[in-house]
């Protein structure tokens, strides 16, 4: 791994940038072993609601570390209490408000997570008898607000004894037309009614209900552990079943809930998890000696460069320094360490010759909204406003990603973002500030198959989540060839 220095594709006089940005305490191990039991695994998930709700910390990381002590049936518990209350958090405050004088906003955050998280298992989720609901959310809530135990008793009495499953949806006369939708899918109506103008009603719908469903786990076939039939036949030997990807040469998919990441090709780094979709729209880069990956960690993009051979060496930069050794650690698990510079460095100022690159990779930091499936608090915290921030950073990072290019030069724009503000604008501020830049049509793209219709004549691919996948958006630009 460099700081910057001792390429001769590194600026001179350059070194690193960026600071790292906050973290997300790991907390308190629970005891190790299967001993847990039930109703401390409830008052887990309550403390990582609350976590997320006031320190805007994200549930993933924090399931990680709570689980890591856990026996394999309560961290699947843990893991799954949390997904579901975050997920249909926005349906569950609907019901719950018919049950709470005053509205669920006044109450303690305590309260409040405790009250969802109980409902959640009352009206989502199976198998959970009624008593074990109320009574060890109850518990769960007195453990951080004694106070509140009593009224979370009383109301979670009312919704198992008030409420059909999954929970009525009961929109006031006179609303908006689509926030029954937005209340049953449990998505922020403004988001509903973006996707429905953009996408069309029906297939918003979709991408709505697709985000509430356990994701499949996507698998990158790296070459180095043989053919995808022969990985594949490896993976189901372990106990790993899985099927070949329409999205992408390399894709494999396993369903959720496999034991994957224990399969020993997945544990030792030889495969690396890899959304399939993002694996397929690096077929949009043409191959080059050297790409340039900005913003490059955990490495899917980096590793799925170099395992279809379009890249013989990638320059992969990564402002901070632990997510750029956790990066160079997954190429050398891959046996890919020696084709990869990994350069701790800012996507916003790269330590690189200007001029220097035909292909450049940048998976921008973006509000992430195609992925309300594996990152549901998003749901609950971006609001509309918040988007011009994310495209105030896009545009920098664009251009500066643009710099690099040689003349003919090619910069492909990824995002997991559906919303116009962080891709097809930044595509025509980007145009308007370098004439000579082009925007790759729809015609001239290289893509499997299964991306076809979601493919604009302009070029720009809007793909919607799936049964299959996450969100993305993406487009090509091509630097204009140096006139003699």
């Amino acid at each position: 791994m460099r700081r910057g220095g001792g390429l001769g594709l590194l600026a001179d006089g350059r070194g690193p940038a960026g600071a790292a940005g906050p973290g997300v305490r790991p907390g308190r191990a629970g005891r190790r072993g299967g001993g847990l039991g039930v109703k401390g695994v409830r008052a887990l998930a309550l403390e990582v609601l609350v976590r997320v709700e006031t320190e805007r910390a994200w549930a993933a990381p924090l399931l990680d570390a709570r689980g890591a002590s856990l026996s394999p049936r309560d961290r699947d518990l843990l893991r799954a209490l949390v997904k579901t209350t975050l997920r249909f958090a926005i349906r569950l405050d609907h019901v719950l408000s018919r049950h709470v004088s005053g509205g669920l906003a006044r109450l303690d955050p305590a309260v409040r997570n405790g009250l969802r998280l109980g409902a959640a298992q009352l009206l989502l989720m199976d198998r959970i008898p009624s008593h074990a609901a109320v009574g060890e959310s109850v518990a769960a809530v007195k453990g951080l607000s004694a106070r509140g135990a009593g009224l979370a008793n009383a109301v979670l009495r009312r919704v198992a004894a008030e409420e059909s499953r999954p929970g009525r949806v009961d929109p006031p006369e006179g609303s908006r037309p689509l926030l029954r939708l937005a209340l049953e899918t449990s998505h922020p109506l403004w988001l509903v009614e973006r996707w429905s103008r953009s996408l069309g009603e029906a297939a918003a719908a979709s991408a709505l209900r697709a985000d509430n469903a356990d994701a499949p786990v996507d698998l990158l076939s790296d070459p180095r552990a043989g053919t995808r039939d022969e990985v594949r036949a490896r993976l189901l030997a372990g106990g790993v079943p899985s099927e070949a990807s329409p999205w992408a040469p390399l894709a494999l998919t396993a369903e959720a809930g496999s034991p994957v990441v224990t399969h020993p090709l997945v544990a030792s780094g030889a495969l690396a998890v890899v959304d399939a979709a993002a694996q397929g729209l690096c077929e949009l880069l043409p191959p080059a000696d050297v790409v340039v990956d900005l913003a490059a960690a955990p490495g899917g993009k980096t590793r799925t460069l170099l395992a279809r051979g379009r890249a013989r060496r990638v320059l992969a930069l990564e402002r901070h320094l632990g997510r750029a050794a956790r990066l160079a650690a997954n190429l050398s698990a891959a046996g890919r360490r020696h084709e990869a510079w990994v350069v701790v460095a800012d996507a916003a100022r790269p330590p690189l010759r200007r001029g220097a690159f035909s292909s450049v990779l940048l998976d921008a930091p973006c509000s992430g909204t195609g992925t309300l499936r594996k990152n549901p608090e998003i749901r609950l915290r971006l609001q509309p406003e918040h988007l011009a921030g994310f495209a105030a950073v896009q545009r920098r990072l664009a251009g500066s990603a643009l710099q690099l290019l040689s003349p003919g030069g090619s910069l492909l724009w990824i995002t997991c973002s559906l919303e116009p503000e962080e891709n097809e604008e930044v595509r025509a501020a980007s145009r308007a500030r370098t004439p000579d830049l082009l925007a790759v049509p729809a015609e001239k793209l290289d893509l499997p198959e299964a991306y076809r219709p979601h493919v604009r004549r302009d070029g720009l691919v809007r793909l919607p989540p799936g049964r299959t996948n996450d969100g993305f958006s993406a487009f090509l630009l091509r630097r204009g060839a140096r006139r003699p």
